[in-house]
């Protein structure tokens, strides 16, 4: 099963998973159903390939794979107009 870094809070199965370094509680409410659930602060979580498609807003990384870098810079709006 992949390895993730954690990037945002997630709750799965009945944990939550925050980035490492968080100051978190041992213990937090589930936002699901409001039980007390354990807080993991270890930073990553394993899961598979189906349960991570639908994390797209940031939540995770794969281990291993470099911070997603920004758009190359194009030539700057005062350049483009004079051309």
């Amino acid at each position: 099963m992949p390895k993730f870094k954690v990037l945002r809070p997630i709750e799965h199965s009945l944990r939550l998973y925050v980035p490492e370094g968080e100051d978190a509680p041992e213990k937090v409410r589930s936002a699901a159903s409001g039980a007390e659930i354990p807080v993991d602060a270890s930073g990553s979580i394993d899961l598979s390939e189906e349960e991570a498609a639908p994390l797209k807003l940031g939540q995770i990384q794969p281990v291993g794979e470099p911070k997603a870098l920004s758009a190359k810079p194009g030539p700057a709006p005062a350049d483009r107009a004079s051309k």
